[in-house]
Formats: C-alpha cells, sequence, structure tokens
C-alpha cells in the first residue's frame, strides 16, 4: 500500500491536526496510549509500566548540576568568546544540564546566524497544500514516543508542531523530502527548541546524517 498522499488525504489529515484536541475531534481510543499501564515518569517526560526505583540525588551532584548550569548560563552571554575554544569542548564532555540545553543548543548550532525570516512559514504553508509526504508523516508522528508526556495526546499540541516542522521540511528540501528517522530526532529537538524560530537549522543539521 503506497504512503503516497493524495488531496483529498491531504485536505483531511491537515484539518484534523487544525482542530488538533478541541471539540469535535474524532480520535479513536487506540491513537491515544493506554496509560493505566504506566507506573511512573522520569524526569525527561517518559513514562515506564514499573515505578522507577526510588534513588535520593546527593545534595553534592544536585550543587553540580546547579554550578554547571549556572557556568553554562554565563558562557552564552559571551558566546563569540567561547564558541571555538577548549573550555567550550569540556564543557559539552561533560554534559550539558537540561535546564540550559535548549538555549545552549541554539548557540551551538549557530541557529540566529542561519534564520531567514518567514522561511519557515511560507515552507508550512506550502507543505501542508502540497507535500506529498503528508500521510506518511501522520503516520509517524502517531507513533513517535507515544511514551512521552509531551507526545502522548494524538494531535496535542507538541504532535501538532512535528507535524508541522516535519511538513514544512519536506517543502524545504525537496531533493531529500521527507524520511522516516527525522520524526525521533526532531521530537527530541521540539522538546528544547521553539518550532518556528529554530527547528529549520536543527533538521537541517540532522539529515546531513539522514
Amino acid at each position: 500500500m503506497s504512503n503516497h498522499t493524495t488531496d483529498d488525504e491531504r485536505v483531511t489529515i491537515v484539518a484534523k491536526y487544525d482542530l488538533g484536541r478541541e471539540e469535535g475531534a474524532v480520535i479513536e481510543n487506540w491513537e491515544d496510549p493506554d496509560l493505566s499501564v504506566y507506573k511512573s515518569t522520569d524526569r525527561y517526560g517518559f513514562m515506564h509500566t514499573t515505578p522507577l526505583p526510588e534513588v535520593q540525588v546527593p545534595e553534592k551532584v544536585m550543587q553540580i548540576e546547579r554550578e554547571r548550569a549556572v557556568k553554562w548560563a554565563k558562557m552564552t552571554t559571551q558566546w563569540k568568546k567561547y564558541s571555538d575554544s577548549d573550555k567550550l569542548y569540556r564543557r559539552v564532555n561533560k554534559g550539558i544540564p537540561n535546564s540550559v540545553r535548549g538555549t545552549v543548543w541554539r548557540h551551538v548550532m549557530g541557529i540566529e546566524n542561519v534564520k531567514e525570516e518567514g522561511v519557515y512559514l511560507r515552507m508550512k504553508e506550502l507543505g501542508r497544500r502540497t507535500s506529498p509526504d503528508i500521510k506518511q508523516i501522520d503516520i509517524d508522528v502517531l507513533r513517535t514516543f507515544r511514551d512521552n508526556i509531551m507526545y502522548k495526546d494524538r494531535y496535542g499540541i507538541k504532535q501538532q508542531a512535528l507535524f508541522h516542522v516535519l511538513v514544512a521540511y519536506s517543502m524545504y528540501n525537496t531533493e531529500l523530502g521527507y524520511c522516516q528517522g527525522m520524526s525521533s530526532i526532531a521530537a527530541v529537538l521540539l522538546m528544547y527548541l521553539n518550532e518556528e524560530v529554530y527547528m529549520q537549522r536543527s533538521i537541517d543539521i540532522i539529515t546531513q546524517h539522514c
């Protein structure tokens, strides 16, 4: 069975994402995960079917994390000074604290330097009207991170964002279009980065390895 999108299918799928979970939305029971099987949620929003061990994080470890977050925050305010320094590489190797990860990723990827005003919105609207990949993108959005609280709701806010980012990119890079490996990586990036402003460069980097 081909996943090439017909005009009627495209209109129907786009309309469902536009409506989201508002009144009148038709969402089948199987489209939302069975939350009764999940017993606990980790710090990244992934739900688990068994209780997580109650591990008490030592205060010293928490203090180190806080101190690193402060150092990273200061570094991002002087990015030109540190953007190609040994200090940056050492800190990356030690790990980027979760609280500042989105900010640091934006700087590391140089998003502000490549951002083109209005390009994302144009590609998004073009994709909604003409992308041949919408049917496959819709299928993949549904099965991406169903065990994460951000993506568990069919046509929820994060599923809407993921759908539109992938549709937009399928038109932005017509030579590559859409490939299934993009959805999971894009979903991780969307946990930390804003849909419209930052995803163009993020997916562009990803597709170098797709």
